[in-house]
């Protein structure tokens, strides 16, 4: 939509609304080529990205600071801004304590013929669910891969939870699904050295990293699946005391991506 914008407080137009609820379903989103974002960081983040933004929507209340306003302003700029009361944006959001803004965005384009090879990778062999997927990603970004590869069985990635615990990063990352043993096979013609994470890995302190380097996790319980560990050139794992459970494997990949960046 290009109306560009900010209507009076009202009823977001019908149509719309039910757009907005059909996108916390994967068949909708995929259908559409659209995702929801919410929450004021995420949809500052939206903003300052290159993605088309369909429409958004604020609650009446929203504005009331700097931060909120500068926010409508960058919106009002780039698509319509439609400003509902702040019960109906409530019932709108997906979250128990809803910011007053959220987004409807198309979903980028994105392919392996596409990526472009960097020195980092991160994979997500299986990882289930939402929130953890939207902390890896951020953690991808945060320690400077541009790619992150969506795996089989992966939740996907423009679900509505993945995108607020990704807290903006979706919008700056190229997130990629694709089948495993095809991810496994672009890694290796791009020239990537596969590191598995495993409990039970080599300690990743000690070992040396080379230039390129794709760390792929698995899933929350049963970890890296058989074509990624059968692949793999390295196991590594985070060294923690024999008596703890293992990691969450959003931190474990936090430390593992710091682990493999830090000389760099």
């Amino acid at each position: 939509m290009t109306g560009r914008r900010a209507a009076s407080p009202g009823s977001l137009p019908p149509a719309l609304e039910r757009l907005v609820f059909a996108l916390h379903r994967r068949a909708v989103r995929e259908e559409r080529g659209l995702f929801l974002a919410e929450g004021v960081r995420v949809v500052e983040e939206l903003a300052r990205s290159d993605l088309a933004i369909e429409f958004a929507v604020l609650g009446e209340s929203a504005g009331g600071n700097e931060r909120e306003a500068s926010l409508l302003r960058r919106l009002t700029d780039r698509t319509t801004v439609h400003r509902v009361p702040d019960g109906e944006i409530r019932r709108l959001a997906g979250t128990d304590s809803p910011q007053g803004v959220l987004a409807v965005a198309a979903i980028p384009p994105t392919s392996l013929e596409t990526a472009a090879p960097g020195g980092l990778v991160l994979g997500l062999d299986g990882v289930q669910d939402p929130g953890n997927f939207g902390t890896l990603v951020r953690s991808a970004h945060a320690f400077g891969s541009d790619l992150v590869l969506a795996m089989t069985g992966t939740v996907d990635p423009w679900n509505p939870k993945a995108v607020r615990s990704a807290a903006g990063a979706s919008f700056h990352v190229n997130i990629v699904p694709a089948a495993t043993e095809t991810a496994v096979q672009w890694l290796r013609a791009s020239g990537y050295a596969i590191f598995a994470a495993d409990a039970r890995g080599t300690p990743v302190d000690t070992i040396a990293v080379p230039d390129r380097v794709a760390l792929v996790v698995g899933n929350e319980g049963a970890g890296v699946g058989s074509t990624v560990h059968t692949a793999a050139d390295e196991r590594v794992a985070v060294p923690i005391r024999e008596s703890a459970e293992s990691l969450n494997v959003a931190v474990a990949a936090g430390i593992l991506l710091y682990a493999l960046t830090r000389e760099h």
